[in-house]
């Protein structure tokens, strides 16, 4: 008997686990085409989200939005599920996402988290997106849509967002896609959460410079791993971003202004690990990552370690 033949019939389309930025974003916008569950860690949670927010357009117009918001014990089975909450939260996200999925989830996070991920079925895999939300008073404002990129067998996901105007697509080379982010990621998310500074002060000269170190640095780890884009590829890319980009605040520089737990460990945390294993010590990822968990610990008045 299939995996289905166990599940009960799926009362939504999507369930959308973590109602972050990001998470309300995509839910209100997925909320026009689709039956969308959005999934907050607790029905306290749930129950404020149900009183609405507004989500702001990139062109500056606004909508209320009225989600059906469930605690993680009261939330009802969705044929697919969209995982969208902090790293270090992956592994509880991930438990609850197989719950209620039919035929399958899938992480939009940042950082590497297969690990956090529970055994199949249903498959619970990673995928990736560009897309970004930000919080803007009592409003979440989608900074861009993005793209996102999906795991083969998540064709009808991608055609759902695509129809709520969340540009996706099935990838069929997305690790390429997910170590390209993950490039963009160890460079803007720990020097902006150093620098105190959003994303457009990296192309200032010196921030700039340790920049382009940092992609040199972490090159062949990257090519390792199996992508064949060179460093200058990469550092384009960087540049890219941190232009279309220039006046946010990154994830992780947010995190540590709000005293949280950032997402280090799964970012850069990760780079270390596989430098490791090819016996590369690389000391400017090594520097940022201490002076980021630093940061951590010190606005969450905890002693350093």
């Amino acid at each position: 008997m299939s995996w289905r033949a166990f599940t009960a019939r799926a009362e939504y389309d999507v369930a959308i686990v973590g109602p972050g930025a990001l998470g309300r974003a995509f839910a209100g916008r997925l909320g026009r085409v689709a039956r969308v569950a959005l999934v907050a860690r607790n029905e306290e949670r749930a129950a404020g989200l149900r009183q609405g927010y507004r989500l702001r357009e990139p062109d500056g117009s606004e909508a209320a939005i009225y989600p059906q918001a469930f605690g993680p014990r009261e939330a009802p089975p969705a044929r697919w599920a969209i995982i969208l909450v902090k790293t270090p939260d992956t592994a509880a996200a991930a438990q609850i996402a197989a719950r209620l999925a039919e035929r399958g989830a899938v992480s939009l996070q940042n950082g590497w988290v297969e690990d956090a991920f529970p055994p199949p079925p249903p498959p619970v895999l990673q995928g990736a997106t560009t897309a970004a939300a930000k919080v803007e008073g009592e409003a979440v404002a989608l900074v861009s849509p993005g793209t996102t990129w999906l795991p083969p067998g998540f064709e009808e996901v991608a055609g759902l967002l695509t129809a709520a105007g969340l540009p996706a697509e099935v990838s069929q080379d997305l690790l390429a896609v997910r170590l390209r982010k993950l490039a963009v990621n160890l460079v803007i998310n720990p020097l902006t959460a150093v620098l105190n500074r959003p994303n457009g002060a990296l192309l200032e000269p010196a921030a700039w410079e340790l920049a382009v170190e940092l992609v040199r640095e972490m090159a062949p780890v990257l090519a390792a791993r199996g992508l064949e884009d060179g460093w200058e590829d990469l550092l384009r890319s960087v540049e890219r971003v941190a232009r279309q980009t220039a006046d946010n605040v990154s994830s992780m520089l947010a995190d540590v202004r709000a005293g949280r737990r950032t997402e280090i460990e799964e970012i850069t945390g990760v780079l270390l690990r596989w430098g490791a294993e090819l016996g590369l010590e690389l000391p400017r990822h090594r520097a940022l990552y201490h002076l980021v968990r630093a940061l951590e610990q010190v606005d969450r008045g905890q002693p350093l370690q």
